[in-house]
């Protein structure tokens, strides 16, 4: 295992070195709460809600906080290099990758379905993957995703902040990462019955041409979708039963 974790660092850094350039300024890490999108009617998540964090994506986005666009030949040529396009042969192989995708990167509606599984994760590698620094080598793309989900999984760890029925202000939630982390994320919302909900928190990471993302910064803009400032109330779901 040891052995397989040194190989992807190698490889992560040498996908940087060698990997077209793009004018993307930063990283984001989505974290998402499936609690809160479980709750909305449109969905049904089994076998059961879960209760923890999974990653939803590690995006490119431009200095003003604008996600970078997916690739496309003609009209976002986002690299110099030719992006991989068929991920079949990487989830074929890299097991040990695979296994963790699976536990901090599953799809939420149905997280034991394999087929849904690698759908969601060629899905992201089509939206944000084949944009990032790592165009050619998606196990690279990857494996930094999964490092940087593992170690942020818990982004409330050690604060005030809990899964709780009282709602939250959104400006509470956002300055207790400020505090644990030393920047402000981004706080995403979805409305549910008339009640906003947590959906996700959002980590940004500068961009680093020679190295994988490792520095956070604050991101700039701080809430998105159904929560739109610091004065808002937010309800961050309890584990849902079914």
């Amino acid at each position: 295992m040891h052995r397989y974790f040194l190989v992807a660092a190698v490889l992560a850094t040498v996908s940087w070195l060698v990997a077209g350039e793009t004018n993307f300024a930063t990283y984001k890490l989505s974290l998402r709460w499936p609690p809160a999108h479980c709750d909305a009617p449109s969905f049904e998540c089994k076998p059961h809600v879960l209760n923890t964090f999974t990653i939803h994506g590690l995006w490119p986005q431009f200095a003003d906080g604008k996600v970078v666009p997916p690739y496309d030949p003609d009209t976002n040529r986002c690299t110099d290099v030719i992006p991989v396009t068929d991920l079949d042969p990487l989830f074929r192989r890299i097991t040990p990758l695979i296994e963790e995708l699976r536990k901090y990167w599953p799809n939420y509606k149905d997280y034991q379905n394999e087929t849904l599984n690698v759908n969601f994760w060629k899905h992201v590698w089509k939206l944000h993957g084949m944009c990032s620094d790592y165009p050619d080598n998606p196990f690279s793309y990857f494996r930094t995703a999964v490092s940087l989900g593992i170690k942020y999984i818990d982004p409330f760890k050690g604060t005030r902040i809990t899964p709780r029925l009282v709602p939250y202000i959104a400006k509470d939630i956002s300055d207790a990462i400020k505090e644990r982390l030393g920047v402000y994320p981004q706080i995403a919302c979805n409305e549910v019955g008339g009640t906003v909900q947590l959906t996700e928190v959002r980590l940004c990471f500068k961009r680093d041409r020679e190295n994988s993302p490792s520095i956070l910064q604050d991101c700039p803009i701080r809430y998105a979708y159904k929560c739109s400032d610091g004065t808002d109330e937010i309800s961050f779901v309890p584990h849902l039963i079914g």
